[in-house]
């Protein structure tokens, strides 16, 4: 009997404490998250900017009573979508001298470019505005920056005073009121002559020699009036050296007759413009055209300052100045080059 009463009392207690286990309220353990490491950021890569760097040349000559070549110049520089970041036009205009007894001569020549004649090229006074040539060429440039080259071909021309002036944009003849048909011209054909570069910045110059000289007519043989001009088109970088550059040069040679009175040649085209029809391979000790060595002295100056240029050594070679211990040069172009030296150190120095 005892033992039945301690075996119940025991499951009693069994119980009892099975009923507390299930009264206490049950805690949740936290649940701690695992760190997790960041992702990597990529950081946007900034691309290099492409550009294309153009050179135009139109040219004009009147002759006659006059011995005149006009030549107009455009250095451009395109976007990757084809607007105008930069820009820089100039004109040569090379204009027979007569001495005092009304013979053409080569003495007195001015070889200035429009541009660099400044305040004696004498516009102003005609002007409709009061602006002397640069100051309107300045306005001109300053205006077709953010346009396309195929904006501007197609500007609205209006006669005014006997010239095609852009009267109808009013943006653009505020400032310039000359005749634009020539720039029009010019930058188009900048546009489709053109080498591409990449930088994050840069400056555009433009430079250009022009030099004369004459020789009289004879009752055998006609004279002549050679006017010849080369341009350098160039893109520098912050350091002065060159990023890109593009070359041309005329040669519109003018017939001077016994009379007095000049005629011009038919094809004004540069000499770039002209390729195979330069006719230079033939000739050539490395038989190659005219335009190919251009093209050959352009890569040469890539990575070179003006300093570079004027220190290079030119030896007379037949009857022609030309960089025959330059290697990296003459490999490609064994022209003479005094010239198109000369005028890429304008053209770095205007560079702005």
């Amino acid at each position: 009997m005892k033992k039945l009463l301690a075996m119940l009392l025991a499951l009693v207690m069994v119980l009892s404490f099975a009923a507390c286990a299930q009264d206490e309220p049950v805690v949740d353990e936290p649940v701690v998250d695992e760190p997790v490491a960041d992702e990597p950021v990529e950081e946007p890569v900034e691309e290099t900017a492409t550009y294309t760097l153009g050179l135009g040349v139109v040219v004009e000559q009147t002759t006659g009573e006059k011995a005149q070549v006009d030549a107009t110049f455009a250095a451009v520089v395109l976007d990757a979508e084809g607007v105008i970041v930069a820009v820089d036009l100039d004109v040569a205009q090379s204009k027979g001298v007569k001495n005092d007894a009304g013979l053409y001569t080569a003495e007195g020549f001015d070889n200035r470019t429009k541009t660099e004649k400044g305040p004696d090229y004498g516009m102003t006074v005609a002007s409709p505005i009061g602006a002397e040539w640069d100051a309107q060429m300045a306005a001109f440039e300053a205006w077709a920056i953010g346009k396309t080259v195929d904006y501007i071909a197609a500007v609205e021309l209006v006669e005014s005073n006997g010239h095609l002036v852009a009267a109808n944009e009013a943006d653009l003849y505020a400032g310039c009121t000359m005749q634009i048909t020539a720039f029009q011209e010019a930058l188009v054909d900048a546009a489709n002559n053109t080498v591409e570069f990449t930088a994050d910045t840069f400056t555009l110059g433009l430079g250009v020699v022009t030099s004369c000289s004459v020789a009289e007519a004879t009752a055998e043989k006609d004279g002549s009036i050679q006017m010849y001009t080369d341009v350098a088109a160039v893109v520098v970088a912050e350091d002065g050296t060159v990023i890109a550059a593009r070359l041309d040069a005329i040669q519109p040679k003018i017939n001077l007759l016994l009379d007095g009175t000049t005629t011009g040649i038919e094809d004004l085209r540069s000499k770039y413009a002209k390729k195979e029809d330069y006719g230079m391979t033939v000739a050539s000790p490395i038989g190659a055209e005219w335009y190919v060595q251009a093209d050959a002295y352009c890569a040469y100056l890539v990575g070179r300052t003006a300093a570079d240029l004027e220190a290079i050594e030119l030896v007379e070679h037949n009857n022609h100045l030309v960089a025959l211990n330059e290697a990296d040069l003459y490999a490609g172009c064994t022209m003479q080059v005094n010239s198109y030296i000369e005028a890429t150190v304008k053209a770095i120095g205007y560079a702005d």
